[in-house]
């Protein structure tokens, strides 16, 4: 992985972030990347140890940058705050869902895990509100878990919505009302 210490390490995922959104990853070459820092090939080897570590890296960034920016905000806890942080973190940064949903494919098993590790962190605060939004009623944890990837997934589907030039406030109205009803009505509840 990157080096987490210092504001080179964040310039060097920065720019390697950049270049993966623009290229992809297999198209992207760790001489592009030296070049657009300025730096020799042979030097980046000095920060990653290898290209897939340093994808690995971008997408724990952009996880790491997603639970700040929510634990930092200022959006209400509750599900329309969580879609509503989603929402605006989609459209303030457009990359990260392409880069996430499409690139960690070239991860290995391991690499996955660590990922996935950092990804849990994240829903964390949808699973919690997913419980809280029924008092007395246990879920099974699979079934809170399928909710909230389904929330995701109707969060990540107004991306492509925004792409055909839709209305941001249909879309903003229309993905609130699918997740409210996708945690109205639970799959299975444990008594």
């Amino acid at each position: 992985m990157a080096e987490a210490s210092g504001s080179g390490s964040s310039v060097l995922l920065q720019a390697a972030r950049h270049l993966i959104a623009e290229n992809g990853y297999t198209a992207m070459t760790m001489r592009q990347l030296a070049g657009r820092m300025g730096l020799l090939p042979g030097s980046l080897y000095h920060h990653v140890s290898c290209k897939q570590d340093l994808l690995l890296s971008v997408l724990l960034e952009i996880v790491e940058q997603r639970i700040k920016g929510w634990e930092q905000g200022s959006f209400s806890n509750d599900l329309r705050g969580f879609i509503g942080y989603l929402l605006q973190r989609q459209r303030a940064h457009p990359d990260e869902e392409l880069l996430l949903r499409h690139e960690l494919r070239h991860l290995d098993p391991c690499q996955r895990s660590w990922l996935n590790k950092s990804l849990a962190r994240f829903e964390q605060p949808l699973l919690h509100i997913i419980e809280q939004s029924h008092p007395g009623t246990r879920f099974a944890a699979h079934d809170a878990s399928r909710i909230c990837a389904a929330i995701f997934a109707v969060v990540e589907a107004a991306d492509s919505l925004r792409q055909r030039g839709i209305d941001e406030a249909w879309i903003e109205t229309r993905t609130h009302h699918m997740c409210s009803v996708l945690l109205a009505s639970p799959c299975k509840a444990l008594s």
